[in-house]
């Protein structure tokens, strides 16, 4: 799937009359092959570990190429937890956020899928796009309270 998701980001390049970069391929590699959600430090931290350098300048700027490609997403959990994660078709999910930490777990839950179906139907309105955040204290920083 990273290959291909790469591959769609160089093409973008190409016909947008971007330039094909190592870094930005580099970048662009470390999202979609890292599940989750990451901040522009973890993707800085990330690139460190592969001995690649980067500026946070570099990564905004491939950041903003990426999410016009819509190959990535840009979540903003709060003022402080903005996060980026790649598109993966198919694979909706929502989220938990930690108001202390910032941690972000995925979930899927099918009833709550249907129910937002149901209220849609009972409203006549047609759902061309949806997102469920849920905000609150994950266990650990609960249980250092």
């Amino acid at each position: 799937m990273s290959e291909d998701l790469t591959d769609q980001f160089i093409k973008f390049l190409r016909e947008n009359g971007y330039l094909v970069t190592r870094q930005r391929k580099r970048i662009a590699e470390i999202i979609f092959n890292t599940p989750g959600h990451l901040s522009v430090e973890d993707i800085q931290n990330l690139l460190r570990q592969k001995k690649i350098s980067a500026s946070i300048a570099s990564i905004y700027r491939t950041l903003d190429v990426l999410i016009k490609s819509e190959l990535v997403v840009q979540h903003r959990f709060g003022k402080r937890f903005k996060r980026f994660e790649a598109v993966r078709q198919d694979q909706h999910h929502d989220h938990l956020i930690c108001t202390i930490c910032g941690k972000v777990e995925e979930f899927k839950n099918e009833p709550i899928e249907e129910l937002q179906l149901q209220v849609a139907k009972d409203y006549n309105f047609d759902i061309t796009s949806h997102k469920l955040d849920i905000y609150g204290r994950c266990r650990n920083c609960r249980s250092s309270n």
